[in-house]
């Protein structure tokens, strides 16, 4: 399912800061307190480097500053921002002439890739983690003797790399579940197909191709044939097992431009373009007698598209275009069902704008199978 990269408001109480922008914010901070430590107490610095430290601290202030001004920023912007902050936390550990001191210094050069882990791409996780194992270890062997170098690098390195391997982990599992969530709340558990909630963004975009290329939509319904009987004489189980072969029949022939969903019961819906399902509903028909035991009638309203008259309500639109089906469904369950039956007038005023959302459109009727 695509999705669309629209620009949606922002609810008031939504702050336009993410968590990388937060974090660079907020860690960018630390360099100010050396600042007031140097000036308090000038041994903490080795001698004649003040100037410098001073320029880091005007960097860290253009930094949250540009970051306070854009919000949130693009992965360039962050990477740019981090490792010149890395660069600068580098520097400040170098400076500091207590090794105490220039040792926690050091590991603030894990915050950066922490936060590049928790919203970054992976190829700026491991650029800007790889940047800041380099500088942690550098300054754990600089002033160290012996062995006692190499165990203070493995350290350093360690408290870089374990921090933005865990957020990590936290956040691709997080994807996971989020993924299996959206899943869920858009497709039928029973039948695997979308249901209402899941078709509507491919609806908007095939309305959207639909009025782009002149071109007419056609919705069918299509509507399993005595399907309370199979309940009733073979048991639910019989049921699902119905409906999950015809659903499994109409998707075989639905082409890979159009929509198919399943709207709830016995009912299923399939919605392309014209010119791409013309004559779909004879071949489904023919697929569920072959491979289903059960017959099917079909409904399908067309609705012609007026060019740049694209300003309709997605919802309010499918339910015109189905309801329209609705009827051509009812004309052909009467009429003997197994067939397929066309409305005969155009079901959509695709002039659209707030008169077309005015209109109410009556509850879709469901068929007694």
């Amino acid at each position: 399912m695509t999705r669309r990269a629209d620009r949606r408001p922002r609810p008031e109480n939504e702050s336009h800061f993410d968590t990388r922008s937060k974090g660079v914010i907020f860690s960018a901070g630390g360099a100010l307190p050396l600042l007031l430590i140097a000036v308090l107490e000038p041994t903490f610095l080795r001698p004649g480097t003040l100037p410098i430290l001073v320029g880091i601290v005007v960097f860290t202030l253009v930094t949250v500053a540009f970051t306070v001004r854009v919000g949130t920023l693009t992965d360039r912007q962050f990477t740019v921002l981090g490792s010149g902050g890395m660069f600068g936390v580098a520097v400040c550990a170098f400076l500091i002439a207590d090794p105490s001191g220039a040792r926690a210094v050091t590991a603030m050069l894990a915050v950066v890739p922490a936060l590049a882990a928790s919203g970054s791409p992976r190829r700026v996780t491991l650029s800007l983690t790889g940047t800041a194992v380099v500088f942690a270890a550098a300054l754990s062997i600089i002033g160290a003797e012996g062995v006692v170098r190499y165990v203070a690098a493995g350290a350093a390195v360690t408290t870089v790399i374990v921090p933005a391997l865990l957020i990590a982990a936290m956040r691709t599992s997080l994807e996971s579940v989020t993924d299996r969530l959206e899943m869920l709340a858009n497709t039928d558990p029973l039948t695997g197909l979308l249901n209402r909630r899941g078709m509507l963004p491919r609806v908007e975009a095939l309305l959207a191709e639909a009025c782009a290329a002149r071109t007419a939509i056609a919705v069918s319904l299509v509507d399993v044939d005595h399907f309370k009987s199979v309940n009733d004489t073979r048991g639910h189980a019989a049921g699902d097992g119905v409906l999950t072969a015809v659903a499994e029949a109409i998707a075989n022939e639905v082409p890979s431009d159009a929509v198919v969903a399943r709207l709830g019961g016995e009912e299923f819906l399939v919605l392309g373009l014209a010119r791409s399902v013309t004559g779909l509903e004879e071949r489904i028909l023919d697929a569920v007698r072959t491979s289903c035991n059960v017959t099917v009638s079909i409904g399908v309203a067309q609705a012609d598209v007026r060019p740049g008259t694209f300003d309709v309500d997605v919802e309010t639109t499918l339910d015109r275009l189905t309801y329209a089906a609705d009827r051509a469904l009812y004309t052909a369950k009467t009429a003997g069902r197994d067939r397929v039956a066309f409305a005969l007038e155009d079901p959509v005023d695709w002039t659209g704008g707030a008169a077309a959302r005015r209109d109410r459109v009556e509850p879709l009727r469901r068929h007694a199978s």
